[in-house]
């Protein structure tokens, strides 16, 4: 069973969940690879991808955030983070688990986000040293999976509507227009759309796993909204990006049609801002006609390969 529990030292949020895949008994690992997922899923969903992984030598682990899969699930609070400044908590919650898990190897630690987790990633990168944790000399990468670039301006202006939005409705209950303006045209390029949700792939069955998924898809509280939109202009604005360090190596690849990236336009600003940021290393890969989850799209096998490629590259 790869499925652990911890509890941090705070209490909040109570049993937190986290998966490890471990390489074959008998192998050595050569490195370490954590996973943060996106908004509303859980990190059983990174299994397929994780085993390849183990395959080619890499011990692997993911988290479910609180409010998310069975930490959310586990403490009755699926799609609501916190009542208060439940981003920088969601944060925190990486620098537990990570310290947590070092103590366990010496291998060298790779970051890879996806979506929502690619803008955590981003931020924990940002933060790393003021935290005076021991990560910062084991990071070795930093790979951003369907992730975007907003100035930070935008973001404070829609944090604002949000703020308005969880006055309104509350703060742990749902915001019909946050969610309209958020998701309410990603699948207008997929048209006639057989679902609600063909944005997130083109492999169906992906997409009707993830419907079923009672950990999937749901709308996220107008807390976590403001939360959230809080933290992307505090990670986009130029001071943090410059915080990254330059000699990091960053990943990113994107499906060219997927919303959240601007169909390549978000992502290839990203990494134009990565570059003004200093950092000097920056692969950016966008596959033609892919969506959201290029790992879990019709060609994952050529996206994992790609990544296996740029992984061995990093640790030798």
């Amino acid at each position: 069973m790869n499925l652990h529990s911890i509890a941090f030292n705070s209490g909040d949020p109570g049993d937190y969940y986290y998966h490890q895949w471990p390489v074959q008994a008998g192998r050595q690992a050569k490195a370490w690879v954590h996973i943060m997922h996106g908004m509303t899923e859980h990190s059983a969903r990174y299994q397929q991808f994780a085993e390849y992984l183990n395959q080619h030598g890499y011990q692997v682990s993911a988290d479910d955030h609180r409010g998310h899969g069975a930490t959310g699930n586990a403490s009755n609070s699926l799609f609501h983070l916190a009542d208060n400044d439940g981003w920088n908590q969601i944060i925190d919650d990486q620098y537990q688990l990570l310290e947590h898990l070092a103590a366990q190897n010496d291998l060298p630690l790779i970051i890879l986000g996806h979506s929502m987790g690619s803008f955590m990633a981003t931020r924990f990168c940002q933060i790393l040293s003021d935290k005076g944790v021991h990560l910062e000399d084991r990071l070795q990468g930093l790979v951003l999976s369907g992730s975007n670039y907003a100035p930070a301006w935008t973001c404070r202006i829609a944090a604002s509507i949000a703020n308005i939005e969880r006055l309104r409705v509350g703060k742990t209950s749902v915001s019909n227009l946050l969610e309209t303006l958020s998701f309410g045209s990603f699948n207008d390029g997929f048209k006639p759309a057989r679902t609600d949700k063909d944005w997130i792939s083109s492999d169906q069955a992906v997409i009707d796993n993830y419907i079923q998924d009672p950990w999937c898809g749901a709308a996220i509280s107008s807390q976590f909204w403001y939360d959230f939109l809080k933290g992307l202009a505090d990670l986009s604005a130029p001071q943090a990006m410059a915080k990254i360090s330059p000699e990091l190596p960053i990943y990113i690849f994107s499906g060219a049609m997927d919303p959240v990236g601007e169909q390549g336009a978000g992502v290839k600003k990203l990494a134009a801002v990565l570059e003004t940021a200093g950092v000097r290393d920056i692969e950016c890969k966008l596959y033609p006609q892919g969506r959201h989850e290029m790992l879990n799209e019709t060609n994952k096998q050529e996206v994992y390969g790609d990544l296996l490629v740029w992984l061995d590259s990093q640790v030798g």
